[in-house]
């Protein structure tokens, strides 16, 4: 197994300026004259970038990832009676006015970071470094345009600048008119700017791979939500056309996205990994060797150590991630940003059943305890095929496969399917009497490997090193089938699982793209793609979505079905596009909404979008 990459904090830079009214020059200060005055200065502003993406995991649910797992059909807010938050973002509501805040902040500190990056790129001279400015510069536009697409996913018609400075004020800006093809154009420069092999596989920068597969992804968007084009494989997709900037010249074309996957799926070195099993932290060289559903492919004797277990972070598969480390604290600003504390929020709810036995100990290996938040919905376990390999791959059947697995009194919306690829895991030589110390197979591997103590205090809350996995080399076959019609991208997905060829269809893809990404935040986004904007309650998404209601579901041990909160899901999404409430403390700062305006279905006048506590079942 690969060990995991220590990254080191990166500061935020507090960059000055000298009053208009002094007549010297700042020497003691970075400031805007004096900095960056070389490429090291700007990979250190290029580091800090990277770790606002850190900053959102400080609370698993303003992460892009947590977030669309949860409003999508795949997974329940879940979690336990009192966790009203989670339950909000499942059910498309608020449970307050600040439920978003952090999201919000982190998109426009990341924005803000990367416009700094890309005005001042020229500040000194390059000369005989002209690569490296390229790819700095590309990797600034790539995060430019993950944080833009992050924005305008979340909340649609944002404020938006791509200058050094934000103006005063700053508008909201059409996301359709105008964010979009400032994303497209961002992720075009990245991928032309950017050098294959100018980065190492794995080490948390986006790559010129990733650049092509986030155009992709941003423009199938744009053209299946925004301009409702259905099928894309068949549709006629007009020309769309791209603000002038650096790396790019002209329109972009379907053409161009689709030749930019095909550059990544020939020329990557990236390669699918061999058992999809592998690809998962449940895998790994100390919890798989005592879990039975590990065992064909641990004691397969014709396969090599390196064929048998967790591929790791940065694996062959990995086009982008974030990275954690061994700095989590509850303590400070972003501190617990530096764990991936969606494991936590996803193990097996904690407390107990009412009679002392709890989840996460011997009984539950290689399953740990967490929170139990955003559970696999019963119909994701229900509308899989048995024969794919992938569906127990991904969906832990705790009853069936945890033999000590109990509904707490506390938990809620728990169909007792837990999200496999992302939860806690354990190992034999766990001290499970003591979480505190080596309670995660993290914990152990940290012991043994390492000398640094857990800064959080506790194994259980703060040893979650693994990369929390934005896009996968199977993304870009799917993509690439799903614009071309071409089957083959998909059935070398299929063939990684065993799984006969198919044909091109638009149902088969849709059916793929669920199947292959279940859990991993995609679901959401692709169903908004395929539905169109204003697709009202009988489009796809909302069909999908009701779906969930009359689930079955235990709640505080006993076993009920669920409902929404406050109306229906088909409603909900109906009433706001899939878009979430931008935060109220941003409306009443501005007082304008010539300038910032509340999005539809949310507010004080809509009488759904607001609960008050956790659904009672």
């Amino acid at each position: 197994m690969k060990k995991y990459l220590a990254l080191a904090a990166a500061a935020s830079l507090a960059l000055t300026s000298c009053e208009d009214f002094l007549d010297s020059e700042n020497y003691t200060q970075a400031n805007s004259k004096n900095y960056p005055a070389s490429a090291k200065d700007l990979n250190t502003e290029l580091a800090a970038l990277y770790g606002v993406m850190n900053q959102y995991v400080t609370d698993p649910l303003n992460t892009y990832f947590m977030v669309n797992n949860l409003m999508s059909d795949d997974c329940n807010g879940a979690g336990g009676t009192g966790d009203v938050e989670c339950h909000a973002v499942a059910h498309l509501t608020m449970s307050k006015e600040s439920l978003y805040d952090l999201a919000w902040h982190s998109t426009y500190v990341g924005i803000a970071r990367a416009n700094a990056i890309i005005s001042s790129v020229d500040a000194f001279d390059w000369t005989g470094q002209e690569d490296t400015r390229s790819q700095l510069l590309g990797e600034a536009y790539f995060m430019r345009g993950l944080f833009y697409m992050w924005g305008a996913q979340f909340w649609g018609d944002i404020p938006a600048y791509w200058a050094d400075h934000a103006p005063d004020p700053c508008p909201q800006q059409s996301a359709e008119e105008v964010i979009y093809p400032h994303i497209l154009a961002d992720f075009l420069s990245a991928y032309n700017l950017m050098q294959a092999g100018k980065t190492t596989q794995g080490d948390g920068h986006a790559t010129k791979w990733a650049a092509a597969g986030y155009l992709a992804r941003a423009y199938m968007f744009y053209e299946g939500f925004y301009k409702k084009a259905g099928e894309l494989a068949t549709a006629s997709l007009a020309d769309v056309v791209l603000p002038e900037q650096e790396g790019i010249s002209g329109n972009l074309t379907k053409a161009q996205v689709v030749a930019a996957l095909e550059d990544a799926m020939k020329n990557s070195g990236l390669n699918l990994i061999s058992d999809y099993r592998r690809l998962w932290q449940y895998s790994n060289e100390l919890s798989a060797p005592d879990y039975e559903f590990m065992k064909d492919l641990v004691e397969n004797k014709d396969l090599a150590d390196d064929q048998k277990y967790w591929a790791g972070n940065g694996n062959e598969e990995q086009l982008f991630q974030i990275q954690f480390a061994n700095l989590g604290s509850w303590s400070g600003t972003i501190s617990m940003g530096w764990v991936n504390q969606i494991s936590l929020y996803c193990g097996l709810r904690c407390d107990d059943d009412g009679s002392g036995n709890i989840n996460g100990d011997e009984t539950t290996l290689p399953f740990g305890q967490g929170w139990g938040q955003g559970t696999i919905n019963a119909n994701l376990w229900e509308e899989w095929p048995d024969d794919d390999p992938r569906k127990r791959a991904t969906i832990l059947d705790a009853q069936s496969e945890c033999k000590g697995f109990v509904f707490t009194t506390s938990c809620t919306e728990d169909a007792g399917y837990y999200n496999k690829k992302v939860m806690s895991i354990t190992c034999a030589r766990s001290t499970f009497s003591d979480m505190a110390t080596a309670y995660t197979w993290w914990g152990v591997y940290r012991s043994e490997n390492t000398d640094k103590a857990n800064k959080n205090g506790s194994s259980m809350q703060g040893d979650h090193f693994t990369d929390l996995v934005l896009m996968r080399l199977a993304d870009i076959y799917l993509m690439h089938t799903e614009l071309t019609g071409n089957a083959e991208g998909m059935n070398k997905v299929r063939k990684r699982v065993g799984l006969p060829e198919k044909g091109y269809s638009w149902e088969n893809i849709q059916n793929e793209r669920r199947w292959e990404f279940a859990g991993e935040g995609l679901r959401f986004n692709d169903l908004r793609r395929w539905s169109g904007k204003n697709g009202g309650e009988s489009c796809l998404a909302a069909v999908a979505l009701e779906k969930q209601n009359g689930t079955r579901v235990n709640y505080t041990g006993r076993w009920t079905t669920m409902h929404h909160a406050t109306s229906s899901w088909a409603k909900r999404y109906a009433e706001t596009d899939g878009f979430l409430p931008i935060p109220p403390s941003q409306i009443n700062i501005v007082a304008d909404e010539a300038v910032l305006k509340q999005n539809a279905g949310w507010g004080s006048g809509v009488a759904d979008a607001n609960m008050s506590g956790t659904p009672k079942y």
